[in-house]
């Protein structure tokens, strides 16, 4: 195998080792030929027979690297766009009750879910996440989260690709002023940093971050480590599920920057919903 990011290597080799494996692993960020590189090694190690894993070299480690193992699965796609059907989804579901014909785990790798899968395909998909069958284990890639349900997220092992962000400097700062307005105990902080978002595009961007900024807590909440200072705070102040509520509250509000509302009542709007999240019992 070429070499990769070596502190994701080093994620799934602990992993491995501690037999921990979970039932669904969603691999974000990076280059495609990163990922698809990252998906390769994780399903050789699932299938492989040896304890050291993966070894390169037993039967199943050979089958997974030649792309000819049994136990490993990629649902097709359809159409012009290269998308996961529902009927696709209906079909995996029936795979994954049948258990592995040579290796003790049924792999399943899907691609480019955030591209990939429709709103309604991921609900679909949802189902089996919740109940995953046992020796199960779903590969998923996204090039970002921002396109997935926040249920989705809840319900997979997430594990971030080295990313270089090039984000304008003033966007982040609003950014990060707002995730400290959301989990400060008053409200001015708040007040000031949404009003700051006095121009549609400014609104735009500055919230995209926001949602990553929350997306990053989600998946510290839920295990994933990162060092992110926001997402470090964000896990440490708010439950899963209210980080969940912030993160659809967000997508809301982009959309409806769309709709050419006035921008004062939204942000109105926009800072009375983060602090009833924020602050419910």
């Amino acid at each position: 195998m070429s070499d990769f990011n070596e502190q994701v290597k080093e994620l799934f080799s602990e992993t491995l080792s501690a037999h921990r494996m979970p039932h669904a692993i969603l691999i974000t960020g990076g280059t495609p030929n990163l990922r698809d590189e990252t998906v390769r090694f994780l399903s050789t190690a699932a299938v492989c027979s040896e304890s050291n894993r993966p070894c390169g070299n037993c039967k199943h480690c050979i089958k997974a690297l030649s792309g000819g193992h049994s136990d490993i699965y990629t649902p097709k796609l359809t159409g012009k766009t290269n998308t996961v059907s529902i009927d696709a989804i209906r079909e995996l579901i029936r795979d994954a009750s049948i258990i592995p014909n040579e290796a003790d785990t049924k792999v399943f790798i899907i691609k480019d879910i955030d591209k990939s899968m429709s709103e309604l395909v991921q609900n679909s998909f949802l189902k089996i996440l919740e109940e995953p069958p046992l020796s199960t284990l779903f590969v998923l890639t996204a090039e970002s989260t921002n396109r997935l349900l926040p249920t989705i997220l809840s319900r997979v092992q997430v594990f971030s690709l080295k990313q270089e962000y090039s984000v304008n400097e003033e966007i982040n700062e609003i950014a990060k002023e707002i995730i400290d307005g959301i989990i400060s105990p008053g409200e001015i902080k708040l007040l000031y940093a949404t009003a700051r978002l006095n121009t549609r595009p400014i609104f735009k961007e500055v919230l995209a971050v926001v949602s990553e900024y929350l997306r990053l807590g989600l998946n510290r909440s839920v295990g994933v480590k990162n060092d992110n200072e926001q997402a470090c705070a964000i896990a440490k102040k708010l439950t899963k599920s209210r980080i969940i509520e912030l993160i659809d509250l967000t997508q809301k509000a982009i959309i409806r920057a769309d709709r050419n509302v006035n921008m004062a009542l939204l942000c109105t709007w926009l800072c009375g919903e983060y602090r009833r999240i924020s602050w419910q019992r």
